[in-house]
């Protein structure tokens, strides 16, 4: 018969142990708290500490990515099945250019040294599996690379129109500007990569003039690059208008915090029908139709770069659009501020911005660009910026088809010009915007 053990003797600790373990246990909790207080209050967690301070709140117009400013009005896809085309529709281009856009940036990233092609190997490309954008202007490959998200360095020059294209035995990275075509060997594998991606697109009857000009004498004079959809265009109707800049002490507070303008409303004197604020020397002019143009003094209030130093052109173009962003952000609604261009000049940077509405290029006033900018000595030192605001008013606006603005410009004086037809809503600072076709250089 088995005997019950005992349990094990286990020592007790004395009054005097316990006060002195409590002791112990007090000071162990107050260093800990005296720890986290300090660290709290160190630079090293000061941004968490806004993150848990701070409300969750919805990202503003300056947070959004600068790919929207880089993104083609016009993409197709080819694949083995036919040509899928998206053009004049803002989202159906954006999910396009998001499936499309990291093979562009492998394009870039991979590029080998360019050589020039003629027309022929270029509208060759185009019949072959690949990835065809159109852009607004002629954006530098630089900025387009980097705000793709590419890495490395891409090859030099700007792009009216980009080609991602497999010739059967590399994918090759062309484009096209207003001098002419290039192309330049990558590193991206086709079969079991590219393939599958374009092979997610579905065609859907949108073709280039130069097909369809083979058959039907209307398109003998547009550019042969233009992608023509087979849907009806239907553009949204907008009234437009200028935000109060001369009249409002609100909105014009708004710009000059913007733009970092201490001196305040109060400092603002009438010039011309408009106002004037001169501040350590810079020089701001704001009209009563909501352009803005800034002249720097000595000082620098816009850095691009280290004074000195000149900043590269993607460095240009992203100071550029983030001031422009933060000073549009009130107004711009809708608006998508697309960069147009990135040119060098013998002091430094000249970038320029035009507007997209609902997808479709919009030109404000007679030079068309919203917004432009001068960079020289490493800072952004004059800019004129075109604030304007539109509102939907539910309707859709009557437009001609494409084929038959083609034939119109067939028959005109732009005969065998080869102009690219492109539908743009015009702002020519009324109080509604129009739209139609336009026959650009």
């Amino acid at each position: 018969m088995m005997k019950n053990k005992r349990s094990p003797l286990v020592a007790r600790p004395t009054k005097r142990r316990r006060l002195i373990e409590l002791g112990k246990d007090a000071l162990i909790a107050a260093l800990t708290c005296s720890a986290l207080f300090l660290a709290w209050r160190t630079p090293l967690v000061t941004q968490l500490r806004g993150w848990v301070e701070q409300p969750v709140r919805a990202v503003t117009a300056t947070e959004r990515q600068p790919r929207e400013a880089v993104t083609p009005y016009g993409v197709a896809a080819r694949n083995s099945l036919g040509l899928y085309g998206a053009i004049y529709d803002e989202e159906q281009v954006r999910r396009a250019f998001e499936q499309l856009s990291p093979l562009l940036g492998e394009g870039f990233a991979t590029a080998g040294g360019p050589e020039r092609i003629v027309r022929r190997q270029w509208q060759e490309l185009l019949e072959r599996p690949g990835i065809y954008c159109a852009f607004q202007g002629a954006p530098a490959l630089s900025a387009l690379s980097a705000w793709i998200g590419a890495e490395g360095t891409p090859p030099e020059g700007q792009a009216q129109s980009l080609l991602l294209a497999w010739d059967g035995s590399q994918v090759k990275l062309c484009w096209r500007d207003e001098d002419g075509y290039y192309l330049c060997s990558t590193g991206i594998a086709y079969e079991g990569h590219m393939d599958s991606v374009l092979e997610e697109f579905n065609p859907n009857g949108a073709a280039f003039a130069y097909t369809l000009a083979q058959t039907d004498e209307a398109y003998a004079s547009v550019d042969p690059d233009v992608l023509v959809p087979m849907t009806v265009l239907q553009p949204k109707s907008y009234g437009a208008f200028s935000p109060d800049l001369v009249g409002s002490q609100e909105s014009l507070e708004q710009l000059l915090t913007a733009l970092g303008f201490q001196s305040g409303v109060g400092s603002a004197y009438e010039v011309g029908g408009g106002l004037a604020i001169n501040e350590s020397g810079d020089r701001l002019r704001i009209g009563g139709d909501g352009t803005v143009t800034f002249h720097a003094g000595e000082e620098i209030r816009y850095p691009v770069a280290h004074r000195g130093e000149q900043p590269t052109g993607e460095e240009a173009a992203m100071a550029a659009w983030t001031l422009l962003e933060k000073a549009a952000a009130p107004w711009k609604g809708e608006t998508v501020f697309v960069l147009t261009g990135v040119e060098e000049t013998a002091a430094g940077w000249s970038v320029t911005f035009y507007s997209r509405l609902n997808g479709i290029p919009l030109r404000t006033g007679a030079e068309g660009r919203c917004a432009a900018f001068t960079v020289k000595d490493g800072a952004i030192s004059d800019f004129t910026l075109s604030l304007r605001s539109y509102e939907s008013t539910g309707e859709t606006l009557l437009i001609p088809g494409q084929r038959l603005a083609a034939a119109a410009m067939n028959a005109s004086l732009y005969q065998n010009s080869g102009r690219r037809l492109t539908l743009s809503y015009i702002d020519g600072g009324g109080a509604f915007l129009t739209a139609g076709w336009t026959a650009e250089e």
